[in-house]
């Protein structure tokens, strides 16, 4: 499949069709952007009410309650992320995403000059508990350990889940290097955990903690004051449904045929609504009517308007319509996806077109890859780069332990081996003694062969153990690099880098310029 991420950075040409508001790396699409946001309305006033006591709740800073303040303004713009609701922010790229989201809204604050607010979208609504229940920390010989949530989710929205006991948590911390910092971060980790009601809060508290400097927005999509204001939306979802399956389906046959992978492979019959009841059904349409997934009920349309109207805190988007309610509630000049978003927003164009929008600028979020001291000194002793630690190590493994063979073990088994050989090859003339003779002498020396691989295995083994050293360094930087066969940013949590360098990890991850989408920044 190709680079969808390199075919934007090199030829955007080739995929303008799927990203209608233009290149992300060129500014006059930002100003048509803008001009078009503004020919359209939002309710600003209630959204700037519900965020200003969301925030208060979350102790915001001054900042944040300023930007939120802006919003009620009719020049004001968002840059606007998301993500699920994961144990302490969950991976890195979380970080990455709330740190790029800043920094386009202040870079395009500038050359806009108007207002740009970034948001961050919690999908506290999701009921993935799979996507969201586990984390990973490197403890103090750099290997991996998990963090993870008691329990199974129920099939409830993350944001309906409680927040575990601290007790619970810091129970799974225990193996944690006892870093410069780690007696200030686990203390400030149990103070948000304790203040939150719900996994969503305790998500929004802790990346608040993460970007206080900068001034991020929090925007919980389960908030009844929010759920009210998305129902016409909702509304207008369920009587289009039809017309959204036939968008989305012909968009992503045209994605298929550019060769990329599609995120988004529906069933049949998606509304591309879910019902909680309480746990979250999507709902589905057949020839008979509305009905939801695993049930056999038959619902009409104006039963289901009904309900939203009564109870519009049970209806939620999916990855499909998601995009399209924050298109609806937010001026939303540019979203800043991770590269499998990105391919699941390009099959959305027709969409968003099909409900009366405009796609937003997709900007990629940064991608980086963290190296301590310690790797970088195993990197250049090793003579090794990031891609080979991406190619995986196990050739060069191999080979530091031959190289620090100085008995020369093959040849020596070798040798025995072909003296063996030629021992059996002087018993053959016995074989004259009976008839049963030759399968004796066979049978015999591959009994003795067997042997002699088995010994050869065992003291390859134990040659190994005399390189533990190099072997050691080489599996940590596997575990630190590409933990659990992936990159760093998908696995690993923020707190493996918190506790050993505090908040001026942050402050470095907001040094590193955003807008380069064809490979990985490192830092150091």
């Amino acid at each position: 499949m190709r680079d969808l991420m390199q075919t934007i950075a090199t030829c955007f040409e080739q995929v303008a069709l799927f990203f209608p508001s233009g290149d992300p790396k060129i500014q006059e699409n930002f100003e048509r952007r803008a001009a078009y946001l503004d020919s359209r309305n939002y309710s600003r006033e209630v959204i700037a009410d519900t965020l200003k006591g969301y925030h208060r709740h979350l102790g915001a800073n001054a900042e944040t309650f300023q930007m939120i303040e802006e919003l009620r303004l009719k020049e004001t713009l968002t840059v606007v992320t998301g993500q699920q609701a994961g144990i302490l922010t969950g991976p890195l790229y979380t970080l990455y995403k709330a740190m790029t989201t800043i920094q386009l809204a202040r870079e395009q604050r500038e050359k806009l000059s108007r207002p740009v607010v970034p948001i961050f979208w919690i999908a506290g609504e999701d009921h993935d508990w799979q996507e969201i229940r586990e984390t990973y920390i490197l403890n103090s010989e750099g290997k991996l350990i998990s963090c993870h949530l008691p329990g199974d989710g129920g099939g409830e929205s993350i944001g309906h889940q409680k927040v575990p006991s601290w007790e619970t948590i810091e129970a799974q911390l225990l193996e944690m290097p006892d870093g410069e910092f780690r007696s200030s971060v686990l203390k400030q980790c149990r103070q948000l955990t304790e203040q939150a009601e719900n996994l969503t809060q305790w998500f929004a508290l802790t990346l608040q903690w993460l970007v206080h400097k900068w001034g991020l927005v929090f925007f919980d999509p389960m908030l009844p004051e929010f759920k009210r204001l998305a129902a016409p939306m909702y509304e207008q979802i369920l009587k289009m449904q039809g017309d959204i399956r036939d968008a989305l389906s012909e968009r992503t046959k045209k994605w298929v045929g550019l060769g990329f992978n599609p995120q988004i492979q529906p069933t049949g019959g998606e509304v591309n609504l879910f019902l909680s009841v309480p746990e979250r059904r999507a709902i589905l349409y057949g020839n008979q009517g509305f009905y939801l997934r695993g049930q056999k009920e038959l619902w009409d349309l104006d039963a289901l308007n009904d309900l939203l109207a009564q109870e519009p805190e049970r209806f939620s988007p999916n990855v499909v319509t998601r995009p399209v309610v924050q298109e609806f509630l937010f001026p939303t000049l540019a979203y800043v996806p991770g590269p499998g978003e990105l391919n699941y927003w390009a099959q959305l164009g027709k969409v968003f077109t099909t409900l009366g929008f405009v796609m937003p600028i997709l900007f990629p979020r940064l991608s980086a890859v963290v190296l301590t001291p310690t790797w970088q000194k195993s990197l250049r002793k090793q003579g090794l780069t990031i891609k080979d630690v991406y190619n995986g190590l196990e050739e060069h493994r191999n080979r530091c332990v031959r190289e620090r063979d100085t008995l020369d073990i093959d040849d020596r088994f070798q040798h025995f081996r072909e003296q063996i050989e030629k021992g059996y090859a002087d018993l053959k003339p016995l074989e004259d003694i009976h008839v049963n003779v030759h399968d004796w002498l066979i049978r015999n020396e591959q009994k003795v062969n067997f042997q002699l691989d088995y010994l050869k295995e065992k003291v390859w083994q134990a040659q190994r153990k005399r390189c533990s050293d190099v072997l050691r360094n080489l599996q940590q930087l596997e575990d630190g690099i590409t933990p659990n066969r992936s990159r760093q940013e998908r696995v690993l949590n923020p707190l493996s880098f918190l506790i050993r360098y505090g908040h001026s990890f942050v402050d470095q991850v907001a040094e590193i310029p955003i807008g380069d989408f064809s490979e990985h920044q490192i830092l150091l």
